[in-house]
């Protein structure tokens, strides 16, 4: 490809990417969007209702019933707009354009009603200003730019077409639409940055509420949300399979070395269970000096491999403290997250009871595969595991 074509095709991306997306994507966006229709709804009611009302009380306006007419094809079936499946639309990432195309057909309409009511010195004008308005609350800076570009167009066209209007009243209206229009641009851009930053503060403190303050991995709660969600998904063809993790005699090393010491293993632990998770695969602390690996799609002897991989790996790393963990192994074909948590659990009881630094795999009931430093199943899995 020409290096034309490049920059032309990487123009098109960054246009689809300003323009081709999602209004919202999370629940209170969808909500906000909720309100901003129910809002639009309320101005298809009232505005027509105070050109009717004007229209009532001025019997020598011109083409009243034109514009008692446009009213009522406004405002009656303005209601039915509140059927419209606004989250779907604002999920979806060319549902703007219902959007935009609102926008457009009210500023069309009040330049027709501006027209039939005299043209650029109506005093329906003013109902541009309201739209900007309306506009700056939810759309991004470009599109209020849009909708400002249009507004000034079509009074501009007003006033040319209107010979009676003094050219310095004109002049003043169009930069008064064109001030108003910066400022509804900047009021909008103002929104969408505290609303990015606030969203962002947000999912860092969820993100936050969802950790180990010491080790980085998933706290109890988030761990078994994410549990049950795999395991009740599990089936005969795509396993889940967790491993029970407890640090060997950690008492003594708080006793030998200090608790900051002790905390210094929590993190190694923490970071070996980290650098062996897969996309998918989730980390946790459960408490104290327990931990668990949740890996979706791994069979038993794949998990067992990964386990001791970690096993090994602590024993390492942890060398200068005398640190090692018990591993227990077992897999869900069945969405029981209480029998998978108790089976792994168990196995890494058996693995402590029978010497400490060693992997058991409960591999059914009353079944059970141990492994130690001299019996190591050979991680063959590589897409199980990190190096």
């Amino acid at each position: 490809m020409n290096p034309r074509g490049a920059a032309l095709k990487a123009a098109g991306r960054s246009l689809d990417d300003r323009f081709v997306r999602a209004l919202a994507e999370d629940e209170d966006r969808v909500s906000f969007w909720r309100r901003h229709t129910l809002s639009g709804v309320a101005l298809c009611v009232g505005l027509p209702a105070v050109i009717a009302t004007r229209t009532w009380m001025s019997p020598e306006a011109p083409n009243g019933t034109w514009l008692l007419l446009l009213c009522a094809a406004v405002a009656l079936p303005a209601p039915l707009l509140l059927l419209v499946p606004v989250e779907r639309l604002v999920r979806h990432p060319r549902g703007r354009l219902f959007f935009d195309a609102w926008e457009a057909v009210g500023l069309a309409l009040v330049l027709t009603v501006c027209r039939l009511d005299g043209g650029a010195d109506s005093p329906y004008v003013a109902f541009l200003f309201v739209l900007l308005a309306h506009a700056a609350l939810a759309y991004p800076p470009v599109g209020v730019a849009i909708a400002g570009v249009i507004t000034v167009a079509g009074h501009l066209t007003l006033g040319v077409l209107d010979p009676d209007v003094p050219t310095p009243d004109l002049v003043v209206s169009v930069l008064a639409l064109v001030v108003a229009t910066a400022t509804c641009a900047f009021a909008s851009a103002n929104h969408v940055r505290v609303y990015e930053r606030m969203a962002a503060y947000a999912a860092e403190i969820a993100a936050l509420a969802q950790r180990d303050g010491l080790t980085g991995t998933l706290n109890h709660r988030a761990f078994h949300e994410r549990l049950q969600a795999e395991v009740r998904r599990a089936a005969t063809d795509t396993p889940v399979s967790l491993l029970i993790v407890d640090v060997d005699s950690f008492k003594t090393v708080n006793d030998t070395f200090g608790h900051p010491a002790g905390d210094g293993v929590l993190q190694l632990v923490g970071a070996a269970l980290t650098g062996l998770t897969r996309p998918g695969d989730s980390a946790g602390r459960l408490g104290g000096d327990e931990f668990a690996l949740l890996l979706p799609g791994a069979t038993l002897g794949q998990a067992t491999a990964v386990a001791e991989r970690l096993r090994e790996r602590v024993r390492t790393t942890a060398a200068d403290f005398g640190a090692t963990v018990s591993v227990g192994v077992a897999t869900a074909t069945s969405p029981d997250v209480t029998a998978v948590h108790a089976a792994a659990d168990a196995a890494a009881y058996r693995a402590k009871r029978s010497g400490r630094d060693r992997v058991v795999a409960a591999s059914g009931p009353g079944a059970e595969a141990t492994t130690d430093a001299t019996t190591a199943p050979a991680a063959d899995v590589p897409a199980l595991s990190a190096p």
